[in-house]
């Protein structure tokens, strides 16, 4: 059977080989348009026009190496479809089109650059990704996860993402700048200690923001306060989507899935799972658990379960009953306190997102308006130009990587297939949808309209 997947016009039966001619032409028609997008067996993936007009581009390049353009058939393949080739790769996005002002981050298997669109003068970050250190399995499905938590996402507590494209060395994802850099680097400015008003704040703001990933049907389970972005306006997003795992139908991870998120954050179900114990599922409850983790944190300028060796932290985590302790100074409120020992705890147990909205320690909070209104001595990020960085702490220096196998030696020979694993992988996002979500988030582009908004 022929599915179709209907976008714009409601679900319809699905189609047979048997249909009239005609009228399969004008489904065929309506994918090549974007009405209409074909359904994949893995996950729900689609492949639509983006990914078809992929795999010809992909299909081209491994007919143009030097041993396949010895036969006749690809020769004249590669020949006849060279212009056409080159008119589709000039109208997609590409590293060309960017100069790079700064390196705002970076990770074990990424790099995180501001750059400026070189026809219009936009900023944007670009997130830059090697295909050979994604070359395993596994983190090839991550990162292909990452991408597509961003493209469905249309929440004010997620970055926008912009555009994703690919070359024949490393995969982009060009996102909206978010110039207040990150939480880690403003607990820093307060000397790693908010008062529990200000916490209360972004603790807020992140409840919003780590549903809307669970509503997306995906948990986050690398939620820190590095990932937790700040907007120009003071606001908060919620990042880096590189562990994020896709939920199943009964709501929970399907295990075993890697790679996972920082340990200190990491709750005792996901430890155990990775460890191969009895109760091996886990859902979104894993994100509210760190939570619990950043509001310690932010209070108590310390962290709950980190101590000396990996082996000991994670010992603590696994046994917070006797671990959980609460300091005597600075003094928190009974609210606090609660609300703490209602994040650090059995995950059955553990307040979800409707348990938080009413819990006593944010009754003032105005969760309709969150992002109309900054808490009084809240951040807001003093830029110099708009291509500031200096919110952001300045990057390690990257270590030097081997060269990947596929590099090394004489030229492979024949059919490769190595880009086909990032196939899917283009996304452009109307502009329709991006000037609707500039409209709905104050996290605006623009430092004017950013600056009208604050008198």
């Amino acid at each position: 059977m022929l599915k179709f997947k209907y976008v714009s016009q409601g679900n319809q039966p699905s189609l047979s080989p048997l249909d009239p001619i005609t009228i399969r032409s004008s489904r065929l028609n309506q994918v090549f348009q974007g009405r209409v997008s074909l359904c994949g067996q893995q996950g729900g993936c689609t492949l639509g026009r983006e990914g078809l007009l992929e795999a010809l581009l992909m299909l081209y390049r491994e007919c143009s190496s030097p041993a396949l353009m010895k036969i006749h058939n690809v020769a004249n393949f590669v020949n006849k479809f060279s212009e056409a080739v080159a008119e589709l790769q000039a109208l997609q996005p590409c590293v060309k089109d960017f100069d790079v002002r700064a390196v705002v981050g970076r990770g074990h298997f990424s790099e995180v650059q501001l750059v400026r669109e070189k026809a219009t003068g936009d900023l944007c970050a670009l997130k830059v990704m090697k295909k050979a250190v994604l070359g395993a399995k596994e983190k090839v499905v991550f990162y292909e996860e990452e991408r597509r938590v961003l493209a469905l996402n249309s929440s004010p507590w997620i970055p926008q993402l912009l555009y994703a494209f690919q070359d024949k060395e490393h995969v982009y994802l060009a996102m909206e700048y978010l110039p207040g850099g990150d939480l880690m680097s403003l607990l820093n400015r307060y000397e790693d200690q908010f008062d529990e008003s200000m916490a209360q704040f972004y603790l807020a703001e992140l409840v919003e923001a780590i549903n809307s990933v669970h509503q997306l049907g995906y948990v986050h389970r690398d939620i820190k306060p590095e990932n937790v972005l700040i907007d120009r306006t003071g606001h908060i997003k919620l990042a880096d989507f590189g562990s994020a795992a896709r939920l199943t139908a009964n709501k929970t991870v399907a295990v075993p899935t890697l790679p996972v998120g920082t340990q200190d954050f990491l709750s005792p179900e996901i430890l155990t799972a990775l460890n191969g114990g009895p109760n091996c599922t886990y859902g979104i409850e894993c994100d509210w658990w760190s939570l619990g983790v950043i509001a310690y944190e932010m209070v108590y300028a310390r962290s709950p379960f980190s101590e000396g060796t990996s082996a000991k932290t994670i010992n603590n985590i696994l046994n917070y009953q006797r671990f959980l302790k609460f300091p005597e100074e600075p003094r928190a409120s009974k609210q606090f306190v609660d609300l703490l020992q209602k994040l650090l705890c059995g995950a059955k147990e553990r307040l979800g997102f409707q348990g938080l909205r009413c819990h006593s320690f944010f009754s003032s909070v105005d969760w309709n308006n969150l992002r109309q209104v900054r808490h009084r001595t809240s951040f807001v990020p003093q830029l110099h130009t708009e291509d500031d960085t200096s919110n952001f702490e300045e990057p390690e220096q990257a270590a030097p990587r081997p060269g990947s196998a596929a590099h090394q030696g004489a030229l492979p020979v024949g059919f490769q297939g190595q880009d086909l694993p990032f196939l899917g992988w283009f996304f452009s996002r109307p502009l329709a949808t991006l000037a609707k979500a500039e409209s709905t988030s104050t996290g605006l582009n623009s430092p004017a309209k950013a600056n009208s908004m604050e008198k």
